[in-house]
């Protein structure tokens, strides 16, 4: 328990340092960004679970989570924030989280936030982009379009490996409703899953060990109903009788009308609140 406290008070305090330098230091020129940025390309094609957020319609969402670990000037961060694209990595039960954000961030003064006095170890990529490695959390702002987390166990990818995906990204395979999503400008957020095991154990707090595939969830705002969203689910299963069952259980638990197609679930156009939403990314990111 001590261990898992101390854990979240690192993450906080880096976060809080992260909002320092987005909020409130100065901005200067970025060399140039090799090619264009693909935030997932960023990310790798082998998370367990990516996640797709914009900021702008959707900070009563993202406020909560994000403050939850770095407190409340982690908001004024969000003003400068376009999406957040995030990938959960699950190692021997513990999570590796992966951020690219986009937006207009400052960029340059680093040198004297993340100072090594504090525990930050200053480094460079092959490319000469900064990073600061710590003993849970490596951010790096390369340029004035992005910033860069990857936090987790002493196991968690290399910043430079991270960064060095600007110029090669890993493209993960996604649907073409998630690609299309990812890539319109809308204000939806998307989740694509691969470890569907993992994605509901952590909504229904216990893994159940199911022979399940690709999980999709979509969210949009409820225009007719204050704090409410719109959701559309669909669960890839690999056998009609694991479809059956989790048909009977969602059904039972949500009150919902379930589509089989084949060996996929799918449920359209369900409320959910703004809370939930919150409990459920936050259960998922596992901190």
């Amino acid at each position: 328990m001590n261990g898992r406290l101390e854990l979240k008070r690192i993450i906080r305090n880096t976060l809080i340092v992260l909002t320092f330098i987005l909020v409130f230091a100065s901005c200067k020129t970025a060399p140039p960004l090799p090619g264009i940025v693909r935030p997932f390309g960023m990310i790798g094609d082998d998370a367990d679970m990516y996640i797709y957020m914009p900021i702008e319609e959707n900070k009563k969402i993202a406020e909560p989570i994000l403050t939850s670990v770095g407190g409340e000037s982690m908001k004024q961060a969000l003003s400068r924030t376009t999406a957040v694209y995030s990938g959960v990595f699950v190692k021997d039960r513990l999570t590796e989280i992966r951020i690219c954000a986009t937006g207009k961030y400052p960029y340059g003064i680093t040198d004297s936030i993340f100072k090594k006095k504090n525990g930050w170890e200053p480094k460079k990529t092959k490319e000469k982009y900064k990073y600061y490695k710590s003993s849970y959390v490596d951010i790096s702002i390369p340029s004035p379009q992005i910033a860069c987390l990857v936090m987790g166990p002493d196991n968690r990818q290399n910043m430079e490996v991270f960064l060095g995906k600007l110029s090669k990204p890993e493209e993960a395979m996604f649907s073409e409703r998630f690609g299309t999503l990812v890539n319109s400008g809308s204000q939806d957020i998307g989740i694509f899953v691969t470890n569907g095991d993992f994605f509901l154990g952590q909504i229904i707090g216990v893994q159940l060990g199911l022979p399940v595939g690709v999980i999709e969830m979509y969210l949009k705002k409820n225009p007719e109903v204050e704090n409410e969203y719109l959701y559309d689910l669909s669960i890839e299963t690999k056998n009609v009788m694991t479809a059956s069952l989790l048909k009977l259980f969602f059904k039972k638990q949500l009150k919902a009308d379930v589509r089989l197609e084949e060996n996929k679930l799918i449920i359209e156009n369900r409320s959910v609140t703004e809370s939930r939403i919150i409990e459920i990314i936050k259960s998922l990111y596992n901190y």
